[in-house]
């Protein structure tokens, strides 16, 4: 209003030019000149090529190993009370189903149809159907659980190979590598998120056994069973768990490690349960005060608490205050990577155990029983 004003009031003397247009006119030619100018500089050029350059490779690795995995995926619908298979089909197309199913994700990880998901996904299931990244949907069949790990495996139905998803190395992880993670969040198929390994050397979590890597690639209530993928598009954890206070994502998801569900998808397929070792032997971190008397880090061993009678432990010559560094091929770190290399051992040989007595190293053999023996 006020330069309206001065316009009209302008235009009522002699001699009247539109000086303050021509004066905007040259102030935003002049700044458009710079501005110009300034993007033709070859430096800011370069750099910007560059940026873009960098920005598109990113997208072209994460479109890729996208594209790599998705197949593999699929979308889970765990019935929870019985209906036929006619009811069932109609319920897999109708999105507004008010049946009661759990929903959650698996991932087809051999051309035979054998699909990994959660426990928790297809606990209590009456039947189970997956749904295909290309619209197929089959029955799920011999569904196989282990509780305490949250791994499932069983197999889909069909007559036709499978796309299988390529199995990656989840050791070989370290933080700050992208991971994808792709699932079925809100039943939406084939939804995919991106983030880094935001702990590499293994978290827990109460209510499950083993080491977990922890991410803050999106996961959300569907994304359960999900695949975690690395830049390749290979197969590197199942998504299984957040930590959150309001039942949604905030940052922090968990997936089980690619090897520790190959050996437990093993052992449920072959022996319909998971076999663990044991050696006997309870294991803490090295106290700092002893890892600062014999000169070594605290994670550099684990601490021998407790070494119970007639076990593997004591039958080899463990004593209690030996610290372990190494169980085999595996150097030790901490109690909680001990306890799932022990896990996983066959207890069909032994295995050398290096430890400190009193700050001298010495060398056992151990051969580990089964928990239920």
């Amino acid at each position: 209003m006020e330069i309206e004003n001065n316009m009209t009031n302008a235009k009522q003397q002699p001699g009247w030019l539109p000086r303050l247009p021509i004066t905007l006119a040259l102030t935003f030619g002049s700044a458009w000149s710079t501005l110009v100018s300034g993007a033709q500089d070859d430096t800011d050029l370069n750099r910007l090529n560059m940026a873009k350059s960098q920005a598109r490779g990113m997208a072209f690795a994460f479109k890729s190993a996208s594209a790599k995995m998705m197949p593999s995926v699929v979308t889970v619908l765990a019935k929870r009370q019985n209906v036929d298979e006619t009811e069932d089909t109609l319920d897999l197309l109708n999105e507004d189903s008010n049946r009661d199913f759990e929903l959650g994700s698996g991932v087809i990880i051999s051309a035979d149809g054998i699909c990994v998901t959660n426990h928790h996904v297809i606990k209590n299931a009456k039947s189970i159907r997956v749904r295909m990244a290309d619209g197929r949907s089959f029955a799920g069949k011999d569904v196989r659980s282990d509780a305490s790990s949250d791994v499932a495996v069983f197999r889909i139905a069909s007559k036709e190979p499978l796309p299988a998803a390529t199995i990656g190395n989840s050791e070989a992880i370290s933080i700050g590598d992208w991971v994808l993670a792709i699932g079925s969040p809100f039943a939406l198929d084939q939804t995919v998120s991106v983030g880094i390994i935001s702990n590499s050397s293994g978290r827990t979590m109460n209510l499950l056994q083993g080491l977990l890597l922890q991410t803050d690639a999106t996961i959300n209530p569907g994304n359960s069973g999900g695949a975690l993928l690395d830049i390749d598009g290979e197969l590197i954890g199942i998504n299984t768990a957040i930590a959150t206070t309001n039942g949604q994502f905030q940052g922090v998801g968990f997936a089980i490690p690619i090897r520790r569900v190959q050996w437990i998808t093993k052992e449920l397929l072959e022996n319909g349960k998971v076999r663990r070792a044991r050696l006997g032997v309870r294991v803490d971190p090295i106290p700092q005060s002893l890892a600062e008397e014999l000169n070594i880090e605290v994670r550099s061993g684990v601490y021998v608490s407790r070494v119970s009678p007639d076990l593997p432990a004591e039958k080899c010559g463990m004593e209690q205050g030996d610290i372990i560094v190494q169980l085999g091929e595996q150097r030790i770190f901490s109690a909680e990577y001990f306890r799932s290399v022990v896990e996983q051992l066959p207890a069909d040989r032994s295995y050398p155990v290096k430890v400190l007595r009193e700050g001298k190293p010495l060398n056992l053999d151990i051969q580990p029983v089964f928990r239920d023996e």
